[in-house]
C-alpha cells in the first residue's frame, strides 16, 4: 500500500493537532477558582487550612495552627497526575486516600507539638505546627 505525501502531510498535522489539544487538555485539568468549602467550617468554631497537592509535593509544606481548636484540613488535589496517592501520618493515626478535588481532614483539638505527614511512597513531606498564638511567626 502506497501513501501520497499529500496523504501523509495531512496525518502528520492531524496527529500533531490532536496532540496539542490533549497536552492543552491536560494543563487546564484541574484548574479552578471554585470556592473554599471550608468558609461554613471556620465559622462553625473550627480553624481551618489548605493544601495543595500538587505534582511537586503538599503546598505549603509547613502549617501552624492554634492548640486546643479543633481543625479542618482540605489536602485540595488538583491533578491526578502526581504520585501522591494518599496522605499518612503516624502521629494522628491516619491513612487517607486523596482523590481529585477536596480531601477535608478533621482533627480534634491538639496539644502544643509537631506532626509530621508524607506520601505513601515517603516522596514528599509536610509538618503541622501548633503553637500558642505568641509563639507563632
Amino acid at each position: 500500500m502506497k501513501i501520497s505525501k499529500t496523504k501523509l502531510a495531512l496525518m502528520s498535522a492531524g496527529l500533531s493537532i490532536l496532540c496539542l489539544c490533549a497536552i492543552v487538555f491536560f494543563y487546564y485539568q484541574g484548574k479552578s477558582d471554585a470556592v473554599d468549602p471550608l468558609i461554613a467550617e471556620q465559622s462553625a468554631g473550627y480553624q481551618v487550612a489548605t493544601v495543595r497537592v500538587t505534582a511537586d509535593g503538599f503546598e505549603p509544606e509547613h502549617i501552624e495552627l492554634l492548640p486546643g481548636v479543633p481543625t479542618k484540613i482540605n489536602f485540595k488535589k488538583s491533578t491526578s497526575f502526581t504520585c501522591i496517592k494518599n496522605m499518612i501520618s503516624k502521629e494522628l493515626g491516619m491513612d487517607i486516600p486523596l482523590n481529585k478535588g477536596d480531601n477535608i481532614v478533621t482533627l480534634e483539638a491538639m496539644q502544643p507539638g509537631t506532626l509530621e505527614y508524607h506520601c505513601g511512597m515517603y516522596m514528599y513531606y509536610g509538618t503541622i505546627s501548633v503553637k500558642d498564638i505568641k509563639s507563632m511567626s
